[in-house]
């Protein structure tokens, strides 16, 4: 009864040290999330998604590439510093640079995307904009709960 027990204690007690274990992701890996990657993996991320969905070529896909890595590079120092201390009108700012840097990357694209491959395009941006509405609209009905005070 005794060894039973310890054997019982044993595997409770290394299944609750394994699972206690933290899961780190590092960067590249497919658990890594996009803001641990660098601004070269998330080109070439972007650009083997975009590959799949829209059927690119060889050369289109490295267009994507070279593209993506500009807007990423550019990107980057900008999301740096909206995690900072901002005013309202220096986030206002930022977010428009952002914007302005994401729309020159999307007209480089569109430059060597066939007609189809645009279309496809602009439906995978659609869908990703009512998305991210849904998320948003989600997020604050859960911070807006009324609690029937």
């Amino acid at each position: 009864m005794k060894k039973t027990i310890i054997t019982l204690a044993l595997i409770v007690g290394s299944n609750a040290a394994i699972l206690a274990q933290e899961v780190t992701a590092t960067p590249g890996t497919a658990q890594a999330t996009k803001k641990e990657l660098t601004p070269e993996e998330r080109a070439k991320k972007g650009a083997n998604h975009a590959e799949k969905k829209l059927g690119l070529t060889a050369q289109q896909k490295a267009d994507w590439e070279v593209a993506a890595l500009k807007r990423n590079l550019v990107n980057q120092p900008l999301h740096e510093k909206l995690k900072g201390s901002t005013t309202p009108e220096e986030r206002q700012t930022i977010h428009k640079e952002i914007k302005a840097n994401n729309q020159a990357f999307e007209t480089s694209v569109n430059f060597f995307l066939t007609a189809d491959q645009k279309t496809k395009f602009a439906s995978m941006k659609q869908e990703r904009m009512q998305a991210k509405k849904k998320e948003m609209k989600k997020n604050f009905n859960e911070a807006h709960v009324d609690y029937g005070d």
